[in-house]
């Protein structure tokens, strides 16, 4: 399900998906925040935070390297949240706690802790100071409302995200929900929308090509 094409709507697809719904993809996004932010602003903002931040956030990524999902997994991850724990505390203000949010998600929805993963995510959604990053959380928020069954909420919010951030994936994601609304003309319209925003992005339509295919005729 790809749902970070942004204006490079993108790279490389962010990873296809990472691995069909990969919340995970925060792991990259924070890992390669340079190139959001920009190698300037990036350094500039790494040489501003305290280095105690910039540890434990480094830690964070390092765990999550791991399958929480593994029987076994249980004393890093519960490292994991006491390392976040400490970031919120001392950093809360910080965009490396909202980053580190987002990678705590991730491992949350490995583990099935939905309501630890949509804590996090609502938390990084107000405290990053950068659409693309807001976006990209309220999009997965969406995707998680939708796995639960909140459909109207999902729609709700994949429809209040800016047109210029995201459109395609957005697109296609509006479309996953309007299918589970059982709203299927809507949905081929949409979709039609975003391969059409995916195509005009050089990007891989084949995902949107496959659910456009399954539709019912008519």
């Amino acid at each position: 399900m790809d749902y970070l094409r942004t204006d490079e709507e993108q790279g490389e697809a962010l990873k296809q998906w990472l691995k069909k719904n990969g919340l995970s993809l925060f792991v990259v996004i924070a890992i390669s925040a340079g190139s959001v932010l920009g190698y300037k602003q990036w350094e500039q903002y790494k040489t501003n935070e305290q280095s105690d931040a910039a540890g434990l956030y480094q830690e964070l990524i390092e765990l999550s390297v791991i399958n929480f999902a593994d029987e076994g997994s249980d004393t890093d991850y519960d490292r994991m949240l006491s390392v976040f724990s400490s970031l919120r505390e001392n950093h809360n203000s910080s965009n490396y706690a909202a980053l580190g949010a987002g990678i705590v998600a991730a491992q949350a929805v490995e583990k099935a802790d939905f309501d630890l993963a949509v804590s996090q995510l609502t938390f990084a959604e107000s405290a990053l100071d950068f659409s693309e990053l807001k976006a990209l959380v309220s999009l997965r928020l969406a995707r998680i409302e939708l796995e639960l069954g909140e459909s109207e909420a999902a729609l709700k919010r994949i429809r209040s995200l800016p047109d210029e951030i995201f459109k395609g994936s957005a697109a296609e994601l509006e479309g996953d929900i309007l299918i589970a609304l059982d709203q299927t003309i809507a949905a081929r319209e949409v979709y039609l929308r975003a391969r059409a925003m995916l195509t005009d992005a050089g990007l891989n339509t084949a995902i949107v090509d496959l659910k456009l295919s399954a539709l019912p005729e008519g």
